[in-house]
């Protein structure tokens, strides 16, 4: 429960991000290629300005 408690917010926010990559495949291989590309990019720049704290 403490690990649920801690990553509460990664967990929602991957989760959800799943959810729009596979509602992009179901419209198109190509689409969702490129949100998956975004997405990665996205959270490469976001862990870059922001590392996990150990």
């Amino acid at each position: 429960m403490k690990f649920i408690k801690r990553y509460i917010e990664d967990i929602l926010v991957l989760g959800g991000l799943t959810i729009i990559v596979l509602a992009t495949f179901l419209l198109s291989k190509i689409a969702g290629l490129y949100a998956t590309g975004v997405i990665m990019f996205g959270l490469g720049v976001y862990f870059s300005k922001y590392p996990l704290r150990r």
